[in-house]
């Protein structure tokens, strides 16, 4: 019974047909297959099969690769979703990674060259630009709460000279060495275009790169405020080593030529700016800042006067005569 089952089901998918020898002159009785004659109703059974039926739904329900994505307009939101398209794991691992040189992986290759973010570069300049601020106030107070004659408060301002350097240099300074790349670079040959490491990376590789590489400053701002002159002055140096370290590292492929020391030298010295910049402007001892209160030039300058008008009043004119 079970071969029968077996044999039942087996022959709604595969069935057999003989063929008569075809007896031509010449042909020796030798039987040949007429391959016009073919019949195709041996397969016809698989779409009365709920597993046939099945393949099928599944292989029209299947997404055509053929098919190019819609374009979107520059104009519309939808066109700037694609940049903002990763999760938290994905921010926190590039910013892990930004921190750190590694010898083996490359930063710009292994994590942003795949899926280029500006999501993560955006809140790490705001994040940056708030951080810088408060923390400057905060080390303005310590450095003078000492001190009688000065009237602390808050400086607003800080807020819109940080925005200002930290989004100028996170935008400027990735689009002017994109451009310089792409007019040093020479034209790639057939061979060159197939190798990925020889590629430039495009503007919008290049500002998330510049983006996360500041996000080792948001720590170091509020290390800052500790009045320690030379621990800060450490910190500038180590934040800007390691967080440019990363960035040579990551450009090492497409910056290796001829030009390479002044690459070098101009993102390392630019990143070193930058911090050294954060820590004379906003963090800076107030030695001229200092005001005397108007009462106490009051108080001082009141008994002069009084002497002077007292003095002109007991003097006698001589009469002339």
């Amino acid at each position: 019974m079970e071969g029968d089952r077996g044999t039942s089901g087996d022959s709604q998918f595969i069935s057999f047909q003989d063929f008569s020898p075809i007896n031509h002159p010449g042909s020796g009785g030798q039987a040949q297959l007429d391959l016009g004659a073919s019949d195709h109703r041996n397969f016809g059974n698989i779409n009365n099969d709920s597993v046939g039926v099945g393949i099928i739904e599944d292989l029209h329900g299947m997404p055509d690769k053929t098919e190019a994505p819609p374009a979107r307009n520059f104009w519309t939101i939808e066109y700037y979703q694609k940049f903002f398209d990763v999760n938290t794991n994905d921010v926190v691992e590039r910013i892990k990674w930004s921190m750190i040189p590694h010898g083996v992986d490359n930063y710009w290759k292994t994590h942003i060259r795949p899926k280029p973010d500006l999501y993560g570069p955006f809140w790490i300049c705001v994040t940056l630009v708030f951080s810088i601020a408060i923390s400057g106030n905060m080390a303005n107070y310590l450095q003078t709460a000492n001190s009688r004659n000065y009237h602390w408060r808050y400086e607003f301002h800080l807020v819109s000279y940080a925005a200002t350097a930290i989004f100028l240099y996170a935008w400027i300074l990735p689009l002017a060495l994109w451009a310089v790349l792409k007019w040093t670079s020479s034209p790639p040959n057939m061979e060159e275009e197939l190798i990925e490491d020889n590629k430039v990376p495009g503007l919008l590789e290049l500002l998330c790169l510049y983006g996360y590489s500041l996000a080792i400053y948001i720590p170091v701002a509020f290390l800052w405020t500790v009045q320690i002159e030379w621990l800060r002055w450490s910190l500038v140096g180590i934040a800007a080593l390691l967080s440019g370290g990363v960035l040579l590292r990551s450009l090492s492929p497409v910056i290796a030529g001829k030009h390479k020391l002044i690459y070098i030298t101009v993102i390392l010295g630019m990143h070193l700016l930058l911090a050294a910049g954060f820590m004379l402007y906003f963090f800076h001892v107030p030695s001229k800042n200092v005001t005397i209160p108007i009462s106490a030039i009051v108080s001082t300058v009141q008994p002069t006067v009084s002497a002077a008008l007292n003095s002109m009043n007991n003097k006698t004119i001589p009469n002339v005569q």
